[in-house]
């Protein structure tokens, strides 16, 4: 009966809690070369708030560094620092929401995927962190992200399948599961120097299993551009959300600085 109720109150606050994530991105075959530094900033803004038929300002700013390194063909490290910049938090001024960490592996076959001609790349990302409560009840985070990618032509199709676990004791909500995906066409530029348009769509699909299988479910879509001027690589992008999420019109950017 506790356990039950505790779960209840959980699902209320996770309803409160529910944003825009830090972290907007279907990964794809970024992958840095060994011993190479790259730096991308990810952002998103959400001008208003809307919970049933009240909308409200929100105005909230989430600025994430994201600093990688590779460590040879098939290891690559990451870290992130999540900060954010709202009106109703700290008289407006820039917090700081915890740090993550990433590790990504891809094999051999994906490494030489140019070099063999395949259309097919896969990868797995595996990330810990901590993260403020005013974002997740579940502070201590966990995540498996399963990455597959199809080429063919100007068209691209990846494919993310995450599970998040929370790594404190006590959580009730247990795993849960996201389906992302992306579907891009290239309009122009070179093959190292693409310029692409498409869809990006981001499923929650919530707990996979106990008392809270299949709550809080949610989606975002967005029309997403890819680019690069002056060596600096942007994807730009607004999108909607639906579901049990209060963000609903948001916009995001994720800029690859040069090094």
């Amino acid at each position: 009966m506790m356990k039950a109720l505790f779960a209840v109150i959980v699902l209320c606050f996770a309803q409160w809690a529910l944003a825009a994530p830090e972290e907007i991105q279907v990964y794809l075959d970024e992958f840095n070369a060994p011993r190479e530094w790259s730096l991308d900033v990810h952002t998103n803004y959400v001008p208003t708030v809307q919970t049933g038929a009240m909308t409200a300002d929100r105005k909230m700013l989430r600025v994430t560094p994201e600093l990688s390194y590779g460590i040879n063909k098939n290891w690559e490290v990451a870290g992130y620092w999540l900060t954010s910049k709202g009106p109703d938090q700290a008289n407006n001024s820039v917090l700081s929401d915890g740090v993550k960490a990433r590790v990504k592996w891809r094999p051999d076959s994906s490494v030489d995927v140019q070099k063999n001609g395949s259309p097919w790349y896969w990868a797995v990302n595996f990330e810990i962190g901590k993260v403020n409560p005013r974002f997740n009840a579940d502070q201590r985070l966990g995540q498996v992200k399963f990455i597959g990618m199809y080429k063919s032509g100007n068209w691209t199709l990846g494919g993310n399948y995450n599970l998040d676990r929370a790594l404190n004791a006590g959580s009730a909500l247990g795993t849960t599961s996201e389906l992302d995906t992306k579907l891009a066409y290239r309009m122009g530029g070179s093959a190292e120097k693409p310029m692409s348009l498409g869809l990006e769509n981001y499923s929650y699909r919530g707990a996979i299993s106990g008392p809270m299988t299949g709550s809080n479910q949610n989606r975002m879509t967005f029309l997403a551009a890819d680019f690069e001027l002056a060596k600096w690589e942007f994807n730009v992008g607004v999108g909607r959300a639906f579901g049990v999420i209060d963000d609903k019109i948001i916009f995001k950017a994720i800029v690859g600085v040069p090094f």
